[in-house]
């Protein structure tokens, strides 16, 4: 008996996933600057989180549920703190296209 190994993806962000992720981390820096007890290794933590999640992505895509607005596409829920975020991504042969980020508690993507 034969095993097939897994391919591995390869995970390509879109400029408006990137600038979706910027705005997250300007988002934690702000509300750690205005926190009462700033927590100085938030934004390294949520890189961390996005890091773990890309693995994910780069190993098994269609293990994420699908988008309920958006039936052709994928999300990925990225735990962060008392939230997180989600990522909108398409699976295109062996790439994962990362479309677009929102916060976990938006109701849509921008």
């Amino acid at each position: 008996m034969t095993h097939r190994v897994s391919a591995q993806y390869r995970v390509v962000p879109t400029v408006t996933f990137q600038e979706d992720i910027e705005r997250r981390e300007e988002h934690i820096i702000q509300r750690e600057l205005a926190s009462n007890t700033p927590d100085d290794t938030c934004l390294f933590r949520f890189r961390d989180a996005l890091e773990r999640a890309m693995a994910i992505l780069s190993f098994a895509p269609h293990t994420c549920r699908r988008s309920e607005e958006q039936r052709g596409f994928r999300e990925l829920v990225i735990p962060f703190d008392h939230g997180g975020c989600v990522a909108l991504f398409a699976i295109r042969d062996f790439d994962v296209i990362l479309l677009a980020a929102r916060d976990q508690h938006e109701r849509d993507y921008r």
